[in-house]
């Protein structure tokens, strides 16, 4: 999570005041979930888990999202809306399936929050070997397969 500094005036037993760090940590993060279309419905799962392993505490972002209010609303500008999104995100998580292995468009929103701000990227590789999800670009990171062990694992590091 990204923190920001900020100072607190404290009393010491002399009266004179002195400056402290004090960290601010963001209330809500967001994790924005990189995705083909074809898998909507599958972000949009996988976006409910986050919220509901977490207590509500991650806020997950799906482009696609049709149904609710975690995508991008009807008459606004879908590149820039999504660039904003990156830049908001606390951590991106790509989807990586059948339909988005192979995908530019993963690659690049994934390439963007790493390369831009350096929000941290995850790879799940969901009915692909974590083999073929752990290739070219995604070969630097340590991936997870879509078993509970590992879902389990990840919702925990995201959530710290």
């Amino acid at each position: 999570m990204a923190a920001r500094k900020a100072t607190q005036t404290v009393t010491t037993p002399t009266d004179a005041p002195v400056e402290t760090p004090r960290v601010a940590t963001r209330a809500n993060p967001t994790v924005f979930i990189s995705h083909d279309s074809r898998d909507a419905d599958l972000a949009e799962t996988f976006g409910n888990l986050l919220t509901d392993v977490s207590g509500g505490i991650l806020k997950p972002f799906c482009s696609s999202d049709r149904k609710g209010n975690r995508g991008i609303e009807f008459g606004e500008e879908w590149f820039k809306t999504i660039m904003a999104k990156l830049g908001e995100a606390t951590d991106v998580v790509a989807l990586l399936t059948q339909h988005s292995i192979d995908r530019p468009w993963i690659l690049y929103e994934t390439g963007v929050a790493k390369g831009k701000s350096g929000t941290p990227a995850f790879g799940v590789a969901i009915g692909v070997p974590l083999e073929k999800a752990s290739t070219g670009p995604f070969a630097q990171f340590q991936n997870c397969a879509a078993d509970d062990d590992s879902l389990t694992k990840l919702a925990i590091q995201l959530i710290r």
